[in-house]
């Protein structure tokens, strides 16, 4: 499920930023590409192949231990083989904690530091 393999991207993409690069500027962005990132190897299962060679490679790339360079992506598919809603539902779970702690970490959410939350003005 692309929604697992993206949930699991985004979330160590944010811990990555949060702890190595908390001021970042477009954190957000970052993340985003994080989790495509992790959904790179089953790129050839949703795009269009002239050739079905090219297929059949990329498909023994999906399979092989380098595609856990995109965040783990073989792993997850090793265990997680039926591409249950529930693992998915989990790795959000942990998309959004990761996320609440890189905020609070950063200082964001107005509580790390003890100060309040500036509010945002709008026009």
């Amino acid at each position: 499920m692309g929604v697992a393999h993206f949930a699991l991207g985004a979330a160590l993409t944010t811990l990555v930023v949060a702890a190595s690069r908390p001021e970042t500027r477009y954190p957000r962005t970052i993340v985003a590409v994080g989790g495509g990132w992790a959904m790179v190897p089953d790129a050839y299962k949703v795009l269009p192949l002239p050739l079905p060679v090219a297929e059949e490679h990329l498909a023994a790339f999906h399979a092989s231990p380098l595609a856990d360079v995109f965040w783990l992506h073989r792993t997850l598919d090793r265990l997680d083989p039926t591409n249950s809603g529930r693992v998915a539902a989990a790795l959000l779970a942990c998309f959004v904690a990761a996320t609440l702690l890189s905020e609070w970490r950063s200082g964001r959410s107005g509580l790390a530091s003890g100060r309040e939350a500036t509010p945002v003005e709008s026009d």
